[in-house]
């Protein structure tokens, strides 16, 4: 086994079973907090380093909604250079102390993602959106422009958003749910949690909350990803979509899986070669 390899089973090895990067991140995304979905997300970034790795010595990133730097420090791991962007001053200050070892190669932006993505300047081998699709609400717009900034050979890669909910099937849907709940009845605020779906199965937003803010797929049926793919085509590029199981229930999430439930899904896309 070469060095690059060991690197990289090391990597796989942090991502899924480091306790540390778990609890921290599983605030905010509780999803990722189970090791089978640490390890398959492990899997498929240094997949998507490799391949960058063919065409460029120094791989150049944007993490979009970086977040506490679940994305950030893994590719900082492997030699990246990562440009960081979230809005939020306190994520990034904790991301900041985890990649404190990584300074020379990590840029820090607390502003929305549109400001950066205004920006022509620099191009990116990788934009990674980990669990952030979600949060956007013209996120077809954000993809057109984020991929604006791709290098030649550049990828996007997104993680961890919820499928169109029409294309889910029934049980599917009714799985997730109780998944939900079982896992809320734990969190607390039980009877606010219903009292939210109900208003947003409606199709109800509220602007100016927090929790519809930090939600925002439930009120628009899901993430559509078949437009996704469709913008990618157009764009002239390849996609990979994967669909998978994704609860925030310990109990539930190796039961979903095993039944072979898909209520979630991450796409790889990369510009097709003109040669």
């Amino acid at each position: 086994m070469d060095e690059k390899t060991n690197k990289i089973s090391a990597l796989a090895n942090m991502i899924a079973y480091d306790s540390k990067m778990a609890k921290s991140y599983a605030h905010g995304v509780p999803h990722i907090i189970h090791a089978s979905l640490r390890m398959f997300y492990a899997r498929l970034l240094t997949e998507v380093y490799n391949y960058a790795m063919k065409y460029s010595d120094i791989i150049r990133v944007l993490d979009l909604g970086a977040g506490q730097g679940f994305a950030t420090l893994p590719f900082l791991e492997l030699g990246a250079r990562v440009t960081a962007i979230d809005s939020s001053s306190s994520q990034l200050d904790t991301l900041r102390r985890r990649c404190k070892h990584f300074n020379n190669k990590l840029e820090l932006r607390c502003e929305d993602v549109s400001e950066t993505l205004k920006l022509k300047e620099q191009r990116y081998d990788v934009v990674v959106a980990t669990s952030f699709l979600h949060h956007i609400p013209d996120y077809l717009g954000m993809i057109k422009e984020s991929i604006s900034l791709l290098t030649t050979h550049g990828q996007f890669f997104s993680f961890e958003d919820p499928l169109r909910y029409d294309t889910i099937g029934g049980v599917a849907k009714v799985f997730s749910n109780i998944s939900y709940f079982s896992w809320r009845i734990f969190e607390g605020d039980v009877w606010g949690g219903i009292k939210r779906h109900i208003r947003r199965s409606r199709g109800i937003y509220l602007a100016d909350s927090v929790h519809d803010n930090a939600e925002y797929h439930v009120t628009r049926n899901g993430v559509d990803q078949d437009a996704i793919l469709a913008l990618f085509n157009q764009a002239n590029f390849e996609s990979k979509l994967i669909r998978y199981f994704s609860t925030q229930s310990r109990l539930f999430q190796p039961i979903g899986a095993v039944m072979g439930i898909k209520n979630t899904f991450l796409i790889i896309a990369r510009k097709r070669s003109n040669g």
